[in-house]
């Protein structure tokens, strides 16, 4: 049986290493290149007038759309890269929170491995922000190899 294997991209330099060092491996399986968009949700335009509210939501709606064309043109540019390399690929973009959805496209792949970048943050910023890594070596249903 060959392996399944989702590439989690976040439009890093390091993810961009960890798509690098999966193509460098033979191919044997298939790989599910994912990218998730975490929405933009303003907060307290219900306070503001109606126009102000309305403008806002809509330059929110037009930054949310680029953002997803991005991720669209990443993980597809991924996959291609990927396909070359002799991988079955296949591009997904997701939206919602970023660990939680990597780890849903990890179990509905019923993926064997789940590579990503590591993106290096540290301090106050990992403390307030997180970071995938971590969170899917915590979590993640099957083995995780982090690339830097």
């Amino acid at each position: 049986m060959s392996p399944r294997v989702v590439l989690g991209l976040d439009g890093s330099a390091h993810g961009r290493r960890a798509e690098t060092f999966l193509a460098a491996l033979r191919p044997t399986g298939r790989v599910r290149v994912v990218r998730v968009v975490e929405p933009i949700r303003p907060s307290t335009t219900g306070l503001l007038p109606a126009p102000v509210r309305s403008r806002i939501l809509g330059a929110a709606a037009e930054v949310e759309a680029a953002r997803r064309r991005a991720a669209r043109r990443e993980v597809e540019a991924a996959a291609r890269r990927l396909r070359r390399a002799g991988w079955r690929a296949i591009a997904e973009v997701r939206e919602g929170v970023p660990l939680a959805e990597v780890l849903r496209a990890v179990r509905a792949a019923r993926a064997d491995l789940l590579v990503l970048g590591a993106r290096g943050i540290g301090g106050v910023a990992r403390l307030l922000l997180g970071s995938v890594a971590d969170g899917a070596v915590r979590h993640a249903p099957c083995k995780v190899l982090i690339a830097r």
